[in-house]
C-alpha cells in the first residue's frame, strides 16, 4: 500500500514538473521570414555582400573552365581565336603563377566578405536587443536564440549565392565571349561551365555565411534578460 501511495505520489510530481516549451519550426521559419520583412534594409546589405562575392567566385571558375575547355579543343578555328585573343596554351610555369595569383584574390575576397557580412549580422543583433530581451523574458532558450539567428542567416545566404553563382556564370561567358567569340562557345562547354563552378560557389557563399554568423549568434544567445531590457537603443 505504501509502495502504491509513493507510486502515485512520484506520478504527481512527474506530472507537476517544469517542461521545455519548444516552438515548432514552421513557427521558427516565419519569425525568420518576419524579421527579414521587418529590417529589409539590413537584410538587403546583407544579401548584396554574399551575392557579390560569390559572382566573383563562380565568373572566376566559370572563365577559367571555359577557357581550359577552349584550349583542349581540336578545332583549328577555336584555336585561331585564341590566339589572337592571346589566350592560347601557355607554359606550366605561366598557367601555375596565374593559378596561384587567382586563388590569392579568391582567398582575400572571401575574407573581405567574411569581415562584412559579420560586421552587418552585428549591427542587426544591436538593434534587436530588445527583442532578443523579450524573448528571453517569455522563456526562450540560448539555443532558440541560436537557432532563430543561424536559420535566418542560413536561408538568406542561400539564395543570394544562388543568385550569385547565376549572376556570376552568367558573366563568366559574356566576358569569354567578349575576349574571343560568343560562336566558339558550345552549350556543351557552357554546361559543364555551370555545373563545375555553380555549385561549388553555391557551397562556398553558405559556408562564409554560417562562418560569419556564428560570432553575432553566440553574442545574442549570451544577453542576459535584464541588461537586453534595460538597452536605450
Amino acid at each position: 500500500m505504501s509502495h502504491r501511495s509513493h507510486t502515485s505520489s512520484s506520478g504527481i510530481f512527474a506530472d507537476h514538473a517544469p517542461r521545455t516549451v519548444v516552438l515548432p519550426w514552421r513557427r521558427t521559419f516565419g519569425m525568420c521570414l518576419a524579421n527579414v520583412r521587418h529590417r529589409r534594409g539590413r537584410a538587403a546589405l546583407t544579401f548584396v555582400c554574399i551575392a557579390v562575392v560569390v559572382a566573383f567566385f563562380a565568373s572566376s571558375m566559370a572563365t577559367q573552365h571555359l577557357l581550359s575547355s577552349l584550349r583542349q579543343s581540336a578545332d583549328v578555328h577555336v584555336a585561331a581565336v585564341l590566339e589572337r585573343a592571346n589566350m592560347a596554351a601557355h607554359d606550366a610555369a605561366a598557367t601555375a603563377r596565374q593559378h596561384d595569383q587567382q586563388v590569392w584574390l579568391l582567398a582575400l575576397s572571401a575574407i573581405l566578405c567574411l569581415v562584412g557580412i559579420t560586421n552587418t549580422i552585428l549591427m542587426s543583433v544591436t538593434e534587436r536587443v530588445r527583442e532578443i530581451g523579450t524573448l528571453k523574458c517569455l522563456g526562450a532558450l540560448d539555443r532558440f536564440i541560436v537557432r532563430l539567428f543561424l536559420i535566418e542567416n542560413t536561408c538568406l545566404g542561400c539564395v543570394a549565392s544562388a543568385l550569385g553563382a547565376l549572376l556570376g556564370f552568367a558573366l563568366a561567358v559574356f566576358q569569354t565571349g567578349m575576349m574571343t567569340e560568343f560562336s566558339v562557345l558550345t552549350f556543351g562547354a557552357c554546361a559543364h561551365a555551370l555545373a563545375y563552378s555553380g555549385p561549388r560557389a553555391f557551397v562556398l557563399g553558405t559556408l562564409l555565411t554560417l562562418l560569419a554568423s556564428l560570432y553575432p549568434t553566440c553574442i545574442a544567445a549570451r544577453m542576459r534578460p535584464v541588461d537586453a531590457m534595460r538597452a536605450d537603443l
